[in-house]
């Protein structure tokens, strides 16, 4: 992934800039821009783009020196384009986190920088924003069809069908502790058969997550399901049939589904990236 994947870094500190920018070109990355500011990075990806070659990941220092902070450029840069956010910060407050939270960035890396850490992180950033921009894709192509109206709904369902059942992410709805839709991929994670999912109920699907990892997540779907604010992103581990452990990043979404509301739910199996 490492060859197709472009960064544009932003960071004030020209000699971290520099060194970050040769140690990710001998990684495999392309290196489409190096600023220190956060107004000419927003110039500079608006020319990008032009070109047909918006960056996927944004490396952005937090700590910004000139009229717009990391922050403020980076929800610019967000509302505006399509690229991934990863901040740079030297800092692991709270205020931190509390003040980025709003963007939905893709991911920190605390400064001095491990670099095998920051790879780590650009490649899951980069897997995630194209399952993104894949999705975004997904939903304008229903979109569209549903507007034709010389288009009977049975060809949109089996579209839609389609579209799902041959995506590489696992993608399912929890509603009320039962699963009322899993595609094919999930079955395939988790190791059961989708008969077997369906007939599954919520102490089956609590037994699927690690003990360590079940109370957190209980309480973050519990608080969603409230309409409280808790993280986009959740990383966890399943126990699969066999008894594997698997490392999952988990996207989900609190919707209404047949008046009811339900947990949208889309899952990435990054074991290979975490035990690296």
């Amino acid at each position: 992934m490492k060859k197709n994947t472009t960064v544009f870094i932003v960071e004030d500190e020209m000699l971290i800039a520099a060194c970050l920018k040769n140690q990710l070109e001998e990684a495999g990355f392309t290196i489409l821009g190096n600023v220190t500011r956060g107004e000419k990075s927003i110039e500079e990806i608006q020319r990008l783009r032009e070109e047909n070659n918006e960056p996927d990941i944004v490396l952005m220092d937090i700590n910004l020196r000139g009229a717009m902070n990391g922050i403020d450029t980076a929800h610019e840069i967000s509302n505006r384009y399509n690229c991934g956010i990863i901040f740079l910060t030297g800092q692991s407050s709270k205020e931190v986190y509390k003040r980025s939270f709003c963007i939905k960035p893709f991911g920190y890396v605390l400064k001095p920088y491990d670099l095998e850490q920051m790879i780590m992180t650009i490649e899951i950033a980069a897997y995630q924003r194209r399952l993104e921009l894949e999705n975004k894709r997904i939903r304008k192509e229903l979109e569209q069809l549903l507007s034709e109206k010389t288009k009977e709904n049975t060809e949109v369902l089996e579209l839609y069908k389609a579209i799902i059942e041959n995506s590489l992410a696992a993608i399912c709805i929890i509603q009320e502790g039962r699963f009322v839709f899993a595609n094919q991929a999930i079955a395939n994670t988790l190791g059961y058969t989708l008969e077997e999912i369906f007939a599954m109920e919520q102490p089956d699907i609590v037994r699927l997550a690690h003990p360590a990892d079940r109370e957190r997540l209980l309480s973050i779907s519990e608080k969603r399901l409230q309409g409280m604010e808790v993280p986009q992103y959740t990383t966890f581990r399943i126990i699969t049939k066999e008894g594997e452990i698997r490392w999952m990043k988990s996207f989900v979404k609190l919707v209404n589904y047949m008046g009811k509301p339900a947990l949208h739910q889309t899952f990435l199996d990054v074991t290979d990236y975490i035990n690296r």
